[in-house]
């Protein structure tokens, strides 16, 4: 009887230790960025430095998403795909955030809403530049100092 469990313990160990992943290090991870640009249909929104300050997603380990949606602040989860010159896969869970009434102008719900719905992200070279793609727009970020 003795011998069963002991077979059924590591069996379970087995099958745990199959489960869980180690992520790789995602170029991603650790990550802030400030959002300069929005293309919509041909249009451009470029946000001012202060506007830009307002409008942030920083990219935690674990695919954990912080973001501040002008004076809102919001968090969401993130997976990716290892980049292929600097463009891969994005996915990005709905955004969960306050929802104080912000001056205007203001990206805060747009960026929420279009964040949820981004498909690919691409950074430059210099690593200075990210940029994510949904369907419909285009989020141009600056790496934060």
């Amino acid at each position: 009887m003795k011998f069963h469990a002991a077979i059924a313990a590591a069996a379970a160990t087995l099958v745990l230790a199959a489960c869980t992943t180690i992520p790789d290090t995602h170029p991603l991870t650790g990550t802030e960025w400030r959002l300069t640009a929005i293309d919509t249909s041909g249009s451009t929104t470029t946000l001012t430095p202060a506007l830009q300050q307002r409008h942030t997603v920083t990219f935690h380990d674990g695919g954990e998403l912080q973001v501040q949606l002008d004076c809102n602040r919001g968090r969401s989860t993130w997976t990716a795909g290892q980049p292929a010159n600097g463009a891969g896969y994005i996915s990005i869970g709905p955004v969960a955030g306050t929802k104080v009434f912000c001056q205007q102008p203001s990206f805060g719900d747009q960026l929420a809403n279009g964040l949820s719905e981004a498909e690919r992200f691409t950074t430059t070279l210099d690593g200075r530049e990210l940029v994510l793609e949904t369907a419909e727009l285009r989020f141009t970020f600056a790496a934060t100092e």
